[in-house]
């Protein structure tokens, strides 16, 4: 009798364990409101990167390399003496070439050779960067090929990216929820795509013009910087 006992307790409860899903199953899924977002960080740049050009040339290789070598030295000591450290100054490319007649008679001769020098100068206190440009062109350097600005720290910028993309998102979700006579009472998933933080280039050949027209700092503005981000949001409506 204690057998049969046992037996009916184990099968009422294996019917109880295979019901409960089944009658989960049976329940009716919420509806779901997938909504993208969209926001953007904003910040000040506080650092500048700019690539400082000499080139030289000279019919004798080796007058070419060395007004091009002294050159270099007189623009790098000159930065340097504005606070910028010999880390912040490397070497972005090197180039010895010879350089040849055009007149179709001697076009395969050598007439001279031409050396060019470019260094990546990283500039940490942004508002010296007028005074390296200007420091740069005024012992030798007849090239300025870039000029960007970047923020050392983004990690704020991309709170403020995501919260917007969020409050974007949930105010969309929102007005459409209302609009359904629905509320949101969940959210079921939730996904991110963040992008960098993007540079600001400076007009070169503006700059450099206006480096050459006075004595003047060689006026610099760095701008705003933006970083976008995007939300995928799946929101859960009432019934």
């Amino acid at each position: 009798m204690k057998r049969i006992a046992k037996i009916f307790a184990l099968f009422t409860v294996l019917t109880v364990l295979f019901a409960v899903p089944a009658f989960a199953a049976e329940q009716p899924q919420k509806p779901i409101l997938s909504v993208d977002g969209s926001g953007t960080g904003t910040a000040a740049p506080d650092m500048a990167t700019a690539v400082i050009g000499i080139t030289t040339h000279a019919s004798d290789a080796g007058k070419a390399q060395n007004d091009n070598a002294w050159t270099a030295g007189q623009i790098q000591k000159a930065i340097q003496s504005l606070g910028i450290a010999a880390k912040d100054i490397q070497t972005d490319n090197y180039s010895f070439q010879p350089t040849y007649r055009q007149d179709e008679k001697h076009r395969n001769e050598i007439d001279g050779y031409t050396v060019n020098n470019s260094v990546v100068v990283t500039i940490r206190d942004i508002k010296k960067t007028g005074k390296v440009i200007d420091a740069a062109l005024n012992h030798g350097a007849n090239e300025v090929s870039s000029l960007t600005f970047s923020a050392s720290d983004t990690k704020a910028v991309r709170r403020e990216a995501l919260k917007n993309a969020c409050q974007d998102a949930r105010a969309k979700a929102d007005i459409i929820a209302s609009t359904l006579g629905r509320r949101i009472v969940g959210i079921q998933n939730v996904s991110e795509s963040t992008g960098s933080l993007g540079v600001r280039r400076y007009r070169m050949p503006l700059m450099v013009a206006a480096a050459k027209m006075d004595s003047n700092e060689t006026p610099i503005e760095a701008g705003t910087l933006t970083m976008n981000a995007n939300v995928h949001v799946d929101f859960i409506l009432s019934d």
